[in-house]
């Protein structure tokens, strides 16, 4: 494990009704000497293309000074640092040269320095634009591949080439199993948090990097793609990646350019994150979001802000015998570089929530409520609707002894107890409140599932014998629409705390 400290070691809170500030947590990240990200992964990427041999030639004489520099820069920041390499042309030339992955992260420099040395500059002829967003692609991929990227590691690839990437690779192209974008490939490095270091070194007619390819791309490859992309491809996603962009770079400055940026890459901190887990994230909010460039090798604390809206210390009264046993459980991660350092356990209970309420979704601002006021048969539907301060849209909320519980209206022609139709397992079953308050039809979990900065927790109300929850039926927004219940997705595909599941619960006397 890298050598941080993390405090607190444990967040514990309950959730709370009350509407004052939020619960506020200060997480200090102590970063060491050494040691704070152990392993770094270092990948050679270049245009083998024909432009490219004076710049390859360079690179070669210099491998074993490259490998040589940024070993000692890893060892400065108690790191070991791996190599691999490959090498990329152009989608006209044979699939083989495409992307040629030559070593895989390696420990020995002398694979790696090997490998730079058969780089050969041939073909790409018959158009300037090139095909790095295939390489790039494949590269991108979670550690455990063919590329050998290792768990836990900074991962970097530096990337040298004189002339911008077809955009989109299309599956017009055989070979080509789905289409690869500067978009697409981006996102992919984001995930994998893979840091772009771009080296541009124009050449005669081939302008750069982040040169428009639309005119550029004039192969008969691509005959059948759409001929897109922007200028600025290199800067765009050195950027998005946290990486560094170099253009104009000539063959006799590239070897100290990637000493350079990629000792500077391995001895900073490029950025610190709280990243909250998908059940904590719509608890929390995080200040500063990052935290960074921070020089390496020096002991030092970094503090975060946590503000928790809808939550109270553990202090606050414990849930009663008679509470819904829910709570919610996750983690907040330290991300140094994208690798996870460290984590803080994170604890959301739920206090006896009995007392009376109105209940309002998220999504409309309207009320549950009967949806024939003073109707004194049983059996009632009941709807949304616009407030108007009537018992019908007033809700007794009651512990079920085996935890859950029991939602009974208060509306004065008759106690009438929330309940799923017919005891239905189905989608879209209705929502009906009887007088008999038996059944584990009747019994409901008042779930939190977020916390609004103004308007206090979020629930989903989940039936204790279908395990589906209410639901506005069509997502509608307008009064008088009835009420069901249906399986939850109000955390797809991430969490919307407006929602047609989602619910509000309100004080009343």
């Amino acid at each position: 494990m890298p050598a941080i400290g993390i405090s607190p070691l444990s967040i514990d809170l309950v959730t709370s009704l009350d509407l004052g500030p939020a619960h506020s947590e200060t997480v200090q990240v102590n970063l060491s000497e050494k040691g704070v990200l152990p392993k770094i992964d270092v990948y050679f990427l270049a245009d083998t293309t024909g432009s490219m041999q004076s710049v390859i030639d360079q690179v070669s004489h210099g491998a074993e000074n490259i490998m040589r520099q940024l070993t000692q820069a890893a060892e400065k920041v108690g790191a070991d640092v791996f190599f691999g390499v490959g090498n990329y042309r152009d989608l006209n030339d044979p699939q083989d040269q495409w992307f040629d992955h030559q070593v895989s992260l390696t420990s020995e420099p002398d694979r790696a320095r090997e490998a730079i040395s058969r780089w050969s500059a041939n073909g790409g002829g018959t158009d300037i634009a090139e095909g790095q967003f295939y390489a790039l692609d494949i590269l991108a991929q979670p550690p455990g591949g063919s590329v050998g990227w290792r768990p836990d590691s900074k991962r970097i690839i530096v990337w040298i080439g004189d002339a911008p990437g077809h955009d989109p690779i299309c599956t017009a192209i055989p070979g080509v199993d789905h289409e690869i974008t500067q978009e697409s490939v981006t996102a992919k490095l984001q995930q994998q948090g893979i840091f772009v270091l771009a080296i541009s070194t124009p050449s005669g007619y081939a302008p750069g990097l982040n040169a428009d390819p639309k005119p550029l791309s004039k192969s008969d490859a691509y005959k059948n793609c759409r001929i897109g992309g922007e200028e600025g491809q290199a800067t765009k996603m050195a950027g998005a990646t946290g990486g560094t962009f170099d253009d104009g770079i000539k063959p006799e400055q590239v070897v100290q350019t990637i000493i350079d940026r990629s000792t500077d890459r391995i001895r900073k901190i490029g950025a610190i994150k709280l990243v909250p887990d998908q059940r904590i994230a719509p608890f929390v909010r995080v200040q500063p979001p990052t935290r960074g460039p921070i020089e390496g090798g020096t002991a030092q604390p970094v503090l975060f802000t946590l503000s928790f809206p809808a939550a109270a210390p553990s202090k606050a009264p414990a849930p009663s015998s008679g509470a819904a046993p829910v709570t919610v459980e996750g983690r907040i991660d330290v991300k140094i570089d994208g690798v996870t350092t460290g984590s803080i356990p994170v604890k959301i209970a739920v206090p006896d929530l009995s007392g009376h309420y109105t209940i309002q979704c998220t999504k409309s601002g309207l009320n549950l409520q009967l949806e024939t006021p003073s109707w004194k048969g049983d059996g009632a539907n009941v709807v949304q609707n616009i407030s108007t301060g009537i018992p019908a849209e007033q809700w007794d909320v009651k512990p079920v002894e085996r935890g859950g519980y029991r939602i009974k209206n208060r509306d004065t022609a008759l106690d009438r107890y929330l309940e799923v139709a017919n005891q239905s397992d189905a989608d879209n079953a209705e929502i009906l409140t009887r007088k008999n308050p038996d059944g584990e039809h009747k019994e409901w979990l008042l779930v939190p599932v977020g916390a609004s900065d103004t308007f206090g927790p979020v629930f989903r109300i989940q039936n204790r014998k279908t395990g589906k929850v209410l639901d506005v039926l069509g997502q509608s927004k307008e009064p008088r629409v009835r009420v069901v219940q249906y399986r939850y997705w109000g955390d797809y595909p991430t969490y919307q705390q407006e929602h047609n599941q989602h619910w509000y619960l309100r004080h009343v006397d």
